[in-house]
């Protein structure tokens, strides 16, 4: 850590110079938004360990990381590496790890080596100065291997913070049989997507093309940034741009609380038992899927396997490639380590190597890669799931991945993911609007930045 600055909350950096302010924002339901993420990810904070078998003279590195098949690819790593152990640790998945890393940061002891940081929340941790930049070491040598809206978001200007690991993009994924019933076309522009919503739900009124959860942060932020209204921009250092009442925004909210008044869209809680019953009777006809989203979607459902087909997203205007981004993960070293080097070399052949990928892409990891080579090769593209029958749904999530622009994340990403259920609760419930719920969200995001000694601009 740099003298003047002091690891708060991951999300929640006091300026150099600025008295530390109230962690408003954060201290609401903190604890909850972490039970959350937790449950979604499918993981635990059981804080197991891998034990690695490390030979005579090997340099020894702490790996914190929860995502399934990481500890198949460590093993992969210490095989192929024997001047280098690597030891998985599960320090808990998302919020739970961030936690445990800004303590150990603070505390001055107890950190690791490397740690899974997703990429919303890698600025929070660069604030801080509480990475290694790998660009010293050489890890900027792959850069042509890696998917440029994951590489733009672990890098600033010269210096590069993590290691790009998995993406999220978006693709349509519908249910063929159900469109297919209706006369509905796969739309392709969002006005012809519209329109198929309003004559699903006239020809059966039990039915909604799609859900849209606004209570899930990840989900709406991604559907705005493949609509261009992306709300934050932030290139580094004191200032923040925050917009969720500019005219991009507002157009968004609009159209979304059309559908959700016309009730041609539902709003269940993404992955709840309530969203798969949908899903498999045929209730809704259409997922707005992150590229990981079909494999565990089959975990989930059982009447409409083989159903279901991917198509590109719906643009603003006919023939547009746009995609957004949901989810997605990077490994970075941690300022302090004794051993940058060689955990430079691990984080490298963990992103950017075949022998790698030939794991994580796998089924028990299931990742979706930025890794270029996979991502346009054509087995990885022909792969089929049985949710998907024949088709490939590969072939447009990997189109899709290269047709993104980088989210530009801020630094209070904890704080904006912890305040935003409550106050987006009210769209879902029907008490209040989705543009209700931007210009209240403007308002406490603006005052939080501020508070934290952020020069906020609105436009």
């Amino acid at each position: 850590m740099s003298q003047g600055h002091t690891a708060g909350p991951p999300g929640a950096p006091t300026r150099p110079g600025r008295p530390r302010g109230p962690r408003r924002l954060v201290a609401l339901g903190a604890a909850l938004l972490a039970m959350a993420l937790l449950a979604a990810c499918g993981a635990t904070d059981d804080g197991s360990t891998t034990t690695a078998s490390c030979g005579a003279g090997a340099t020894r590195l702490t790996f914190w990381g929860w995502p399934a098949g990481y500890d198949l690819a460590v093993e992969e790593f210490n095989r192929t590496h024997p001047d280098i152990c690597v030891q998985l640790e599960n320090a808990g998945a998302t919020t739970a790890e961030y936690v445990k890393l800004n303590n150990a940061l603070k505390a001055g002891s107890g950190a690791p080596d490397v740690a899974t940081i997703e990429y919303f929340e890698l600025p929070s941790f660069e604030i801080t100065h509480s990475l290694v930049d790998l660009a010293s070491y050489g890890v900027g040598s792959v850069r042509d291997r890696i998917a440029p809206a994951a590489w733009a978001q672990v890098t600033r200007g010269a210096a590069q913070y993590a290691m790009p690991v998995d993406l999220g993009p978006l693709a349509l994924y519908y249910n063929s049989r159900e469109l297919t019933a209706h006369h509905i076309p796969v739309p392709a522009t969002w006005s012809q997507f519209a329109a198929a919503a309003a004559t699903l739900h006239t020809q059966d009124p039990k039915a909604a093309l799609t859900n849209f959860d606004a209570e899930s942060p990840q989900d709406v932020l991604a559907l705005m940034q493949q609509d261009g209204a992306f709300p934050f921009r932030y290139d580094g250092g004191d200032t923040l741009g925050v917009d969720f009442t500019g005219k991009r925004q507002m157009a968004f909210a609009a159209y979304w609380q059309k559908l959700i008044d016309a009730h041609e869209v539902t709003t269940a809680t993404d992955f709840s038992p309530a969203q798969w019953s949908d899903l498999d009777t045929g209730a809704t006809a259409v997922r707005l899927s992150p590229a990981w989203g079909p494999v565990g979607m089959q975990q989930s459902i059982t009447k409409t396997v083989g159903d279901w087909r991917a198509a590109p997203m719906p643009q603003a205007e006919a023939g547009q490639e746009q995609s957004g981004n949901w989810g997605g993960s990077a490994l970075a070293v941690v300022k302090g380590t004794r051993h940058a080097r060689q955990a430079a070399e691990f984080v490298k052949w963990f992103g950017a190597s075949a022998d790698a990928w030939k794991i994580l892409s796998g089924k028990v990891a299931g990742a979706f890669p930025g890794y270029l080579p996979l991502l346009d090769s054509p087995s990885f593209r022909g792969g089929t799931l049985p949710i998907s029958a024949g088709s490939h749904p590969n072939e447009v999530f990997a189109q899709a991945a290269q047709h993104m622009t980088a989210a530009q994340w801020p630094p209070i990403m904890t704080a904006a993911l912890t305040q935003w259920t409550s106050t987006f609760a009210a769209v879902s419930k029907g008490t209040g609007t989705l543009a209700q719920a931007f210009a209240a969200f403007q308002k406490q995001m603006v005052a939080y930045a501020r508070d934290q000694g952020f020069t906020v601009t609105e436009d």
